[in-house]
């Protein structure tokens, strides 16, 4: 079960601390959105670190189911936890549909017994029952359900993706990697551990097809969340970045986050291209 005593403030901070560009985000949504967009995200962050991050499964599965129980309760107005109870001070939220919620804790959970993908089409299948549902939540509370789920799903999973690589080597049991891409490079997953030549390739090379994956999904023309939109962009400049260097790796596992004068030149960016987005679509 997981920690339910402290306030959402602390709650807030691990989720920042994690994601800091959502601290310069906050600026620039309308003022009733800010707390909606940070419950929402911590939400998200704490179910992602079950999913993912835990490797006992037994753990991560109790936790989960905790949650899944916790999120139909808060939909039916009986939230106990920090987090659901800021998320569902919302009306917007209230008045969602309540199949939202546990549907986040059902996709989680599905991550649990995922087996290896050999393709990334197939791996971002196997994601897609968590990230389709938090699109979907998302598009609810912060786009008036305007958004194209598929795409929006999409770039989640990459981002998941991108974010994973630097924990490669760690023996964590979802590796955020094709299969195929170890057998093309002639690599065991042992060996993501040290840095050669051939992980350098085969990096460079997966870094190329989240590129290309992410071309695709940001051409759909849709409304889309401003923290989508943000986590989208610097998502794609440390992309560019790594691709430049010898060691990709090794560049994103020292540069995890974009620095603050960049973040905010991405958020202002991003909340024009949003607002000139939006109006075009009415």
């Amino acid at each position: 079960m997981p920690d339910a005593t402290g306030s959402f403030d602390s709650f807030e901070r691990k989720w920042l601390a994690a994601n800091p560009e959502n601290a310069i985000v906050a600026v620039f949504l309308p003022s009733a959105q800010r707390r909606l967009a940070s419950a929402f995200g911590c939400l998200i962050h704490e179910l992602s670190i079950a999913a993912f991050q835990i490797r006992e499964a037994q753990v991560a599965a109790t936790k989960l189911a905790w949650w899944r129980q916790e999120l139909a309760d808060a939909a039916f107005g009986k939230p106990g936890h920090p987090v659901t109870q800021a998320l569902f001070d919302c009306a917007g939220v209230r008045e969602s549909d309540p199949v939202l919620w546990p549907a986040l804790a059902d996709g989680a959970l599905a991550q649990l017994d995922a087996p290896g993908a050999g393709t990334l089409s197939a791996l971002m299948e196997q994601l897609d029952p968590f990230f389709g549902a938090v699109a979907r939540a998302e598009s609810a509370l912060l786009c008036g359900g305007a958004s194209n789920i598929e795409a929006d799903a999409a770039l989640w999973t990459l981002s998941h993706l991108l974010r994973a690589l630097p924990h490669l080597g760690d023996g964590d049991a979802n590796l955020p990697l094709p299969l195929g891409l170890l057998a093309r490079h002639e690599l065991t997953r042992a060996q993501l551990a040290y840095e050669s030549p051939q992980r350098n390739m085969l990096i460079k090379d997966f870094l190329d097809e989240l590129v290309l994956e992410g071309n695709g999904a940001l051409g759909v023309s849709a409304v889309r969340s401003l923290p989508l939109r943000v986590r989208a962009a610097i998502d794609r400049r440390r992309i560019a970045s790594a691709l430049r260097v010898t060691d990709p790796l090794r560049w994103l596992v020292a540069h995890p986050h974009a620095g603050r004068l960049r973040t905010l030149r991405t958020t202002w960016s991003e909340a024009r291209a949003a607002h000139k987005a939006s109006a075009g679509l009415r």
